[in-house]
């Protein structure tokens, strides 16, 4: 045989065994509803997050302190490179303290605006 032969006999060996496999595959299958075999991610259900009041304040105070670290160690981060690269400063550094300080205001309103239900019982 030559080496043309051999690639299509090969190519026709593969091509039989995938629609073998997917004839298997299709008639093999058991018959179950389609929602039952391939379920949802958001089909599944998630106990809701509920907090009484004082573990409300708690979490909201721990966020808002989180987020004002985070910004800080932003505002430390383009200082450094700033002290570092001086190429295109300060417009560089006000441009990353511009995203910073807009990230940091967006986010301290979302952390204001948090607030889980009461638990009940």
């Amino acid at each position: 045989m030559t080496f043309g032969q051999r690639f299509l006999l090969t190519l026709a060996i593969v091509i039989f065994l995938l629609v073998a496999l997917a004839a298997v595959g299709f008639f093999v299958r058991e018959d179950e509803e389609p929602a039952t075999v391939f379920g949802l991610a958001s089909a599944e259900t998630r106990p809701e997050l509920c907090m009484d009041d004082e573990t409300r304040e708690r979490v909201r105070k721990l966020m808002l302190e989180a987020l004002d670290t985070a910004f800080r160690e932003r505002i430390e981060k383009l200082y450094e490179v700033w002290l570092s690269d001086a190429t295109d400063q300060p417009r560089r550094a006000a441009k990353g303290a511009d995203a910073a300080m807009r990230a940091y205001y967006h986010a301290r309103g979302a952390a204001m605006k948090f607030s889980p239900p009461e638990c009940s019982g």
